[in-house]
């Protein structure tokens, strides 16, 4: 069982998946499952999807069923301690899981940790910070 699971739900995001994934593989936190599901794309994001050969990642294409219905599918499939979820035109800094599962490891009493986001342009420019 991996310690945590990540699910991606995704629709027709082509030209970001590809980040979004590399963003949760290359986590300093190795111990993980990345589970995408594909809600229908009409684009080529399951092509993409298709270049990576880390056996951590588990692609899960579906008819277009809407964002809820993809993260529900992927919760479903997910074996891991914890469970995170990240849009897939979003990107993870690389330590986020293992701060976020250092906090709940120090505090066992705690069920759920967020923090504050970095927003980006469609290029991947700096924003600012969302509180």
């Amino acid at each position: 069982m991996p310690l945590v699971s990540v699910v991606i739900p995704s629709y027709n995001h082509a030209r970001y998946i590809a980040a979004a994934v590399e963003s949760v593989l290359n986590q300093t936190e190795r111990d993980l499952e990345l589970i995408v599901v594909d809600d229908g794309s009409k684009d080529n994001s399951l092509e993409i999807l298709s270049t990576f050969s880390d056996p951590r990642l588990k692609i899960y294409p579906q008819e277009n069923q809407g964002a809820h219905a993809a993260i529900n599918r992927g919760l479903e499939q997910a074996t891991g301690h914890y469970l995170a979820i990240l849009n897939s035109d979003d990107l993870y800094f690389p330590i986020r899981l293992q701060k976020l599962i250092g906090i709940l490891g120090q505090h066992p009493e705690t069920g759920l940790v967020g923090s504050y986001i970095q927003v980006i342009d469609s290029e991947g420019i700096p924003l600012g910070v969302k509180h």
